[in-house]
């Protein structure tokens, strides 16, 4: 095998092994609340879509909107409970102690203590908000360390302009657009 082949089999099989990496991980780590908390991410990662899709067409665009923002407020709840106290939170964070991509840009954010890293904590709260479900949400707040009562309101609360940007504008802009005029025409 040439040095170039070798490389490239190197390149290659790196994100096997990362995956490899973290399923030993978690086999070793998940407690039955970890557990059960992964579990119901899943679930509420499959049906999130059709469930806000069928708001939408039942209730309308910002009615459905807000509908959602409660579902995903009570996952929100949810998953910052079941997380909560759990030793694999520490265990994924010196995990990702291990990693660069979490050296370079999230344990930075997260580790500091200082006004550089609060100022820091506060910039990315608005993206963590907006860009994430309820479940990455409580994963990075308890990463941050945040306190339980700054966790709660931010990811409960922020299910609703989560919501309502996703479902309600995107989503419902869609269903308006596209899909109900497609509908429409075919049936």
């Amino acid at each position: 095998m040439s040095e170039d082949a070798a490389v490239r089999t190197h390149v290659l099989l790196q994100p096997l092994r990362a995956w490899r990496s973290l399923h030993a991980f978690l086999k070793r780590n998940v407690t039955p609340r970890a557990g059960a908390a992964i579990a119901v991410w899943r679930v509420e990662a499959r049906l999130a879509t059709p469930v806000a899709l069928l708001l939408v067409a039942t209730l309308g665009r910002w009615n459905g909107a807000l509908a959602m923002g409660g579902i995903m407020a009570c996952y929100s709840a949810l998953f910052l409970f079941l997380l909560e106290g759990e030793p694999v939170m520490d265990e994924l964070r010196g995990w990702m102690r291990e990693r660069r991509w979490a050296q370079r840009y999230a344990l930075p954010i997260a580790e500091r203590r200082d006004r550089v890293g609060a100022v820091q904590r506060a910039l990315a709260l608005p993206a963590s908000v907006m860009l994430m479900g309820p479940f990455w949400r409580a994963l990075t707040y308890h990463l941050f360390r945040l306190p339980r009562a700054a966790s709660y309101t931010l990811s409960v609360g922020g299910s609703i302009p989560h919501s309502l940007f996703w479902t309600g504008l995107v989503l419902g802009g869609l269903w308006e657009a596209a899909i109900r005029p497609l509908l429409g025409r075919l049936l």
